[in-house]
């Protein structure tokens, strides 16, 4: 589960989404509120209705608009996946990290996890600071 802030009335709460917004009970507000911001778009004539005409932004060809989210011609569109940028975060991770995998059995996983955030912890910062000490320890010896 995670734990997250509603976006409208500052409640916390869980899910197991990690992509959620809205506890239960402003859901249905927030739902009222998009519809409500769609209505206006398309009163005032921004809104792109499917079917019509448009300039593909990459290569200005018009293209048939097929879906409400449609921003590029079908060339472009493929251009895009295959050419789609890495964030930041994860071009300064690959380049300053590594993966090291470790096999424990489903109960030794969830026993660390727990472990780890009953210190307020990550798995990976609680491994971290178990080999440091653990190389504490045994230098001398």
């Amino acid at each position: 589960m995670y734990k997250h802030t509603c976006q409208l009335c500052g409640m916390e709460f869980e899910s197991p989404s990690a992509r959620a917004k809205y506890c239960i009970y402003c859901r249905d507000k927030a739902q009222v509120l998009r519809n409500k911001a769609y209505k206006e778009k398309k009163q005032a004539g921004e809104a792109v209705a499917i079917g019509s005409e448009q300039v593909c932004s990459l290569c200005g060809k018009t293209y048939t608009v097929t879906a409400g989210s449609q921003k590029y011609c079908k060339e472009c569109q493929g251009k895009q996946a295959r050419s789609k940028k890495i964030s930041s975060n994860a071009q300064y991770a690959k380049a300053n990290y590594k993966t090291l995998k470790l096999y424990v059995s489903a109960e030794e996983r969830d026993a660390i996890k727990a472990y780890a955030e009953s210190l307020g912890m990550s798995v990976n910062k609680l491994m971290l600071t178990a080999l440091e000490e653990y190389h504490k320890n045994h230098e001398s010896k």
